[in-house]
């Protein structure tokens, strides 16, 4: 749960290119099949909707010792490799959805909102502060990251945590925008292969 502290702690302008960089660093690689579109407006002044079909689409499930465990889905508009870090394309889009939950659940199948962090203290678990799980969503374009206004939710319809298991669900992220921020959107379907997972040892799998 680390890398959440240090999300929550760091500067706000600096939080979503953070995590994203977290992510994609550890669980990357590739889709075969055609996947559907997502649709997309990062909250930029432009408010421009943007789509794209993923070339890769995949989950990384990390099991925590402590409890708490994360499931992440990362959706790219480009190629990525399964076995290490790959930076964003300038003109590429990487969509990241961290399932948060609290100490002593599993994903499981359900909605999962997006209505922003609890706010903790440094030293408190993330976790420990939760009462329901969430979903953590952050789009990144080329060198820019966004974070996605609270608002609206992620359903998780099936999923197979084991390796070349897949999670299958639906985007349903919205925010109208005001108080001098632009709207965000981020709708679409999903289906991610599972390709790592940490158990609480640190093996990989």
């Amino acid at each position: 749960m680390a890398f959440i502290k240090d999300w929550i702690s760091a500067p706000k302008a600096t939080r979503p290119m953070a995590l994203a960089l977290v992510v994609v660093s550890v669980a990357v690689g590739c889709h075969d099949e055609p996947m559907p579109t997502i649709q997309l407006m990062p909250g930029t002044a432009s408010e421009q909707q943007l789509s794209f079909s993923p070339k890769a689409s995949l989950a990384e499930y990390v099991e925590l010792a402590t409890g708490g465990d994360q499931l992440r889905i990362i959706l790219a508009s480009y190629e990525l490799n399964c076995e290490g870090y790959s930076p964003t394309p300038e003109t590429g889009v990487l969509v990241v959805l961290t399932f948060l939950l609290p100490v002593g659940q599993r994903p499981m199948p359900g909605t999962y909102p997006w209505s922003g962090l609890p706010q903790v203290e440094k030293s408190t678990d993330t976790a420990s502060e939760l009462k329901s799980p969430v979903v953590m969503p952050v789009i990144r374009m080329g060198k820019s990251s966004f974070e996605m206004l609270p608002g609206g939710s992620v359903d998780i319809q099936h999923l197979n945590l084991e390796r070349q298991g897949e999670v299958v669900g639906v985007m349903r992220l919205e925010q109208s925008g005001g108080d001098g921020h632009p709207p965000t959107r981020l709708f679409g379907s999903f289906k991610a292969r599972v390709c790592r997972t940490t158990v609480p040892s640190g093996t990989w799998h």
